[in-house]
Order: structure tokens, then sequence, then C-alpha cells
């Protein structure tokens, strides 16, 4: 599915901008000439669309009996917080690459320190 332009204008707005006040915001909002609560919406969307989406919510959709290493996960909320400092985001990646690989970062680990 193609991004809309306004959605990469967003994407690239929280990715200059860390935690903008909701002044920021409707500042973005007037740049944009949409209206603050349209801005909202596209914002849901693209936040919809990383939680909904991805390897592990694929899995649990089919009822997929996923096994997932305590270990490994918190392994992986370590090696992910390279992307954010968002403990819960960078669980949900580690989570992606469990179901795809379920000892992914043991792997990674073994990789690197060669």
């Amino acid at each position: 599915m193609a991004q809309s332009n306004i959605q990469k204008k967003i994407i690239n707005f929280f990715t200059q901008l860390e935690n903008p006040k909701d002044s920021d915001i409707h500042k973005f909002a007037d740049w944009l000439d949409i209206k603050p609560d349209e801005l909202e919406n596209e914002i849901y969307k693209i936040l919809s669309s990383f939680l909904y989406h991805g390897r592990f919510n694929e899995s649990v959709k089919a009822n997929k009996n996923l096994k997932i290493n305590k270990k490994e996960l918190e392994m992986g909320i370590k090696v992910e917080y390279e992307h954010t400092n968002n403990e819960l985001i960078a669980r949900r990646i580690a989570l992606d690459h469990l179901t795809e690989l379920y000892d992914y970062y043991t792997r990674l680990k073994k990789m690197e320190e060669k």
C-alpha cells in the first residue's frame, strides 16, 4: 500500500522532533493546511498500521501457537532500543523478529561477536 504524501510528511516531522508539544502539532497542521483533528487521524493511521501488522500479529491472527522465549525477548528489547526509546515499540519489533526466528537475538549476538 502506498503511503500518502501527508503520511510521509508526518513521519518526517516525528523523525525530526522526538516529543512535539501540542502547539507544535497545531503549527504543523497549519503548515499542511489541514485541521488538527485531520492530522491526528493520519497520525492514528500510521500508529495503527505499525501496531496491527507484522509477523507477530499475523501469527496471532492465524491462531498459531507461538512460544516466545522470555530470555530471547529480553535480549531483543535491549537490542531494539537502538531504534526507539519506547519499551513497547522495542518489544513489538523484537516479537516480530522472534516470530520469524525463535533464537534471533542469540544468533545476532554470535554474528556480531565474529
